[in-house]
């Protein structure tokens, strides 16, 4: 989570909200993916669920509270750590 933290820091709320988007369509956490906006960069089901858990973090904050999701608290800890090392 943390490395999707450092990623999305420098873009623009509209290309974090693209790359949420296309993280809606289901995944296989097996499987390989890759992420238009996201050069050279394979991800397993798993790492894209936490990339496109971020960006909505980032998107579309006061959703996240309301939709009570398990990973909050992991994110909130991520960016703390990340916080921290900066």
């Amino acid at each position: 989570m943390k490395d999707a933290l450092h990623f999305f820091e420098r873009m623009l709320i509209r290309e974090t909200k693209r790359i949420w988007l296309q993280g809606t369509q289901g995944f296989d956490r097996l499987k390989q993916y890759s992420l238009a906006g996201i050069n050279n960069k394979k991800f397993y089901g798993f790492q894209l669920h936490t990339y496109c858990f971020v960006s909505y973090t980032i998107a579309l904050p006061k959703m996240l509270v309301k939709l009570q999701l398990r990973c909050y608290e992991e994110f909130l800890l991520a960016r703390n750590v990340k916080n921290r090392m900066n």
